[in-house]
């Protein structure tokens, strides 16, 4: 089953998904959602930062390669098939929306 996720959604949280899908979707929004080092006893978990502050480009490069690398190392039933970048023109911000397929 393929799933789009953005990475400005970040959803209801639920402590009993209903469904394995339901919680591998979930689990993909937090990854996005989460930097880093922002987790007390889980420090690697989320997404590198190091894509901040750089020109869009290279910033789409480093953030495509944080996000494969998160979701191979904490949500491997969910399989990257593909993000495309959205930016705010507002705010400047680059919005992923990854594309993955739900391997059970």
């Amino acid at each position: 089953m393929k799933t789009i996720i953005r990475g400005d959604d970040p959803g209801a949280l639920s402590v009993k998904p209903e469904s394995v899908e339901e919680e591998i979707i979930q689990n993909v929004r937090v990854l996005l959602s989460t930097a880093k080092y922002d987790v007390p006893l889980a420090r690697d978990m989320g997404l590198d930062t190091n894509y901040l502050h750089k020109p869009q480009p290279v910033a789409e490069t480093l953030l495509y390669q944080a996000i494969a690398d998160a979701l191979e190392e904490y949500e491997s039933r969910a399989e990257l098939v593909d993000i495309v970048f959205e930016e705010s023109a507002e705010s400047g911000v680059i919005i992923p929306i990854v594309e993955v397929e739900i391997n059970e």
